[in-house]
């Protein structure tokens, strides 16, 4: 592990520190990264591919996340950053309108701002964003729990409150397509705010109400934890057919074993690294397109090998 790596982690564990003693002269700019949150499988894989892209491009990084993934534990770890003024700052905005004033603050600063994974509601300051088609993402999660269930029954999807771009379009995604299937019943959404618990309870309470609900779409990995474990409580595993955006650990775990039949799987380490490129370019005078696209693909549970792959790990800690 270098010298940057471990400053770096430490960032990352520290939360709200965003400076580290630099590795090395600033040989080619100095770029920060703020993650959606703490502890997440994705956003530490994001981590380790945008640090080692960073020490290949001889940046000096520098790394930081919030407690939550919220706004107002967000604004904080943002307002930091601008303090510090960075060349490039790459963000992971939790809000697509609470932290555009912020952001915009930091980019008024001089630094070039982009972001990676989410974005904002305003991108009018935002230099380039590294994102996946998360809107096709969900489409994706509805034809594959369509396949799942004969393309009948009762479904709803678990999801994080209105606010992230991200989340919304996986779910505006997945309703689209579902209204494709005439023979499913589409239950709606409820929201579980990164909190596997809540996440459970829902699962629970809408067995509850619905004893013939078919399936479930989870838009993160955290839902999808918690939904695998009221899934068991209520004695449902397999019975109800989980669909799951992500592949973290846990995930492919349950996906090998029957508990969950199908992830939309992104890259996130192919984002961290994508997301230094853009840095190095805008650092170096380059104007980059608007959007930067990273793949998204299906796994079912015939594809371990798939799985194994696209696992979420995070290799530089």
């Amino acid at each position: 592990m270098t010298a940057m790596k471990i400053a770096s982690a430490l960032l990352l564990t520290a939360g709200l520190a965003t400076t580290a003693m630099p590795a090395h002269a600033a040989e080619n700019g100095t770029v920060s990264l703020v993650l959606g949150v703490k502890g997440s499988p994705f956003y530490q894989a994001l981590q380790c591919g945008a640090m080692a892209r960073a020490d290949e491009l001889g940046l000096d990084l520098t790394v930081s996340a919030p407690d939550q993934f919220a706004a107002d534990s967000q604004i904080p770890v943002v307002n930091a950053v601008t303090a510090t003024a960075p060349d490039a700052a790459v963000i992971v905005p939790t809000d697509m309108q609470a932290l555009v004033q912020p952001m915009k603050e930091l980019a008024g600063r001089g630094t070039k701002v982009l972001t990676v994974d989410q974005t904002l509601a305003d991108t009018s300051f935002i230099e380039t964003q590294v994102l996946t088609d998360n809107e096709e993402g969900g489409k994706l999660a509805a034809d594959a729990m369509a396949k799942l269930i004969g393309e009948k029954g009762k479904v709803m999807v678990i999801t994080q409150p209105p606010g992230s771009l991200a989340q919304d379009a996986r779910t505006a995604g997945f309703e689209e397509e579902i209204a494709k299937y005439p023979d499913i019943e589409y239950l709606g959404p409820q929201y579980q705010s990164d909190d596997p618990q809540k996440a459970a309870e829902i699962v629970t309470s809408t067995l509850s109400a619905h004893p013939d609900l078919a399936a479930i779409f989870s838009t993160n990995d955290q839902g999808a934890i918690g939904a695998i474990t009221g899934l068991r409580q209520a004695g449902a595993v397999g019975k109800v057919k989980m669909v799951a955006y992500d592949a973290a650990s846990a995930e492919v775990a349950a996906l090998k074993n029957g508990a969950i039949q199908a992830l939309i799987a992104q890259n996130p380490k192919a984002e961290g690294e994508a997301a230094m490129d853009a840095a190095a370019a805008l650092i170096n005078g380059e104007t980059l397109d608007k959007v930067t696209m990273t793949e998204i693909v299906t796994i079912t549970a015939d594809q371990p090998e798939l799985a194994d792959k696209y696992e979420y790990i995070a290799d530089c800690m």
